[in-house]
């Protein structure tokens, strides 16, 4: 029954007493009006005094991960909960955080929730809420227990030992390299002087402020660069959820980009999807940080297609550089585009996703075979292949990047 069901029924009883003066009427005017002027009270305050916890081990996941928290529901009230019922708006896909809970005075109720991250994004945990109310039904009150928090769930990293792009060993050495005896183009650190240094490499601010000679070390190589583009211009893709281009390309990414950043290489990400987006050079951990929360929320788009953006972003590409272009395109029209880097002195790799496994379509024209004509080395990677395994032994890699 509804509130203005039970008044109206108040009311009738009530006309019908006056006019009739029937004791028993009155009787039953008067009961029905104290239950429910109590089942209010009782729904006023049945969710006084609630306080609710939620324990994260911590705002970030990633894909394949276990996410679990424990939450918790204090009565601080000597008055028992006949019930309550709490609703979690978290829009992490298959997170069940919602109980019902039936409590005695200064008492707790206790439930974790554990969840397996599927996708990458950002998400929100919460507003959580308490719902009760009254023996008989009448009423219902809801409270905010908690604000919504975010959780960010970072793409997969997939763990490889090698990179298959790279069978002839690691182009460059990085911050890592052997200090040479000549003067090159890539000073590290500085030093001491010694006897027979020559003046010229003398750092005159460093020497200042040491209140000594100070002079310049140099690499013997100098660092080289890998830049990451990811493909996710929207024309390109295939497949849906997990299966799909998008999730490929971006777990790949993820994992390319983490490998060369632990061995000390200056990497940078540009992706081409919803807008176009850019990482600039890094190294070290910060830069695998930000590098797995741009992929965490990137999507595709109908923004430059492959061939514009390695248009638009060849200027970053210079000599002593490597670039990873990972996408599910066929098309030729963006051959063009690596022969020009390859004529700048850029070392070009390809990751090519076979677009029509993803759709269950017969194969395509193979176009990057033209690729692998030029001498650049290529990858193809099918829907359902081991990716790691893949990236580390690559039985499809026939040419091997130069040093």
């Amino acid at each position: 029954m509804r509130p203005w069901q039970a008044i109206l029924l108040i009311i009738v009883l009530a006309f019908f007493s006056f006019s009739s003066g029937w004791k028993d009427l009155y009787v039953l005017t008067y009961v029905l009006l104290s239950l429910f002027v109590l089942s209010w009270l009782w729904a006023r305050y049945s969710l006084y005094k609630l306080v609710f916890h939620r324990a994260v081990t911590s705002s970030r996941v990633q894909v394949g991960e276990t996410f679990d928290e424990r939450l918790m529901l204090d009565n601080l009230s000597v008055l028992p909960k006949l019930w309550v019922q709490i609703a979690d708006g978290s829009t992490l896909p298959h997170h069940r955080a919602g109980y019902v809970a039936s409590m005695g005075g200064r008492k707790r109720a206790m439930w974790r929730a554990r969840s397996v991250c599927r996708m990458r994004g950002r998400f929100q945990l919460g507003p959580v809420s308490a719902t009760s109310g009254d023996p008989f039904g009448l009423f219902r009150r809801r409270i905010l227990l908690s604000p919504s928090r975010e959780l960010l769930v970072l793409p997969q990293v997939l763990p490889i030992a090698s990179f298959a792009l790279f069978t002839g060993g690691l182009p460059g050495r990085g911050r890592s390299s052997r200090r040479a005896l000549q003067t090159t183009t890539n000073a590290t650190t500085i030093r001491e002087y010694m006897s027979g240094d020559a003046l010229n490499r003398i750092h005159w601010r460093s020497s200042a402020h040491y209140n000594k000679l100070m002079v310049k070390e140099f690499d013997l190589d100098p660092a080289v660069d890998a830049w990451v583009f990811l493909d996710l211009h929207d024309a390109s893709q295939a497949g849906e959820g997990e299966h799909s281009t998008e999730e490929y390309g971006v777990t790949i990414a993820a994992t390319v980009a983490t490998y060369l950043l632990r061995q000390d290489l200056s990497v940078g990400l540009i992706i081409n999807g919803q807008r176009r987006e850019f990482l600039s050079l890094d190294r070290g951990d910060r830069q695998v940080e930000r590098v797995l929360e741009l992929l965490a929320v990137v999507r595709t788009g109908s923004g430059p297609e492959l061939k514009e953006a390695l248009a638009l972003d060849a200027f970053q590409f210079g000599r002593n550089t490597v670039a990873i272009i990972i996408t599910p395109s066929n098309s030729r029209d963006w051959h063009e585009g690596i022969r020009h880097l390859q004529r700048r002195g850029v070392q070009v790799a390809v990751i090519g996703l076979n677009a029509a496994s993803f759709a269950n379509q017969p194969p395509d024209e193979d176009a990057l075979a033209l690729l692998e004509g030029a001498g650049v080395p290529v990858m193809r990677i099918k829907r359902g292949d081991p990716l790691a395994q893949i990236l580390e032994e690559g039985p499809n890699v026939r040419y091997s990047l130069r040093r």
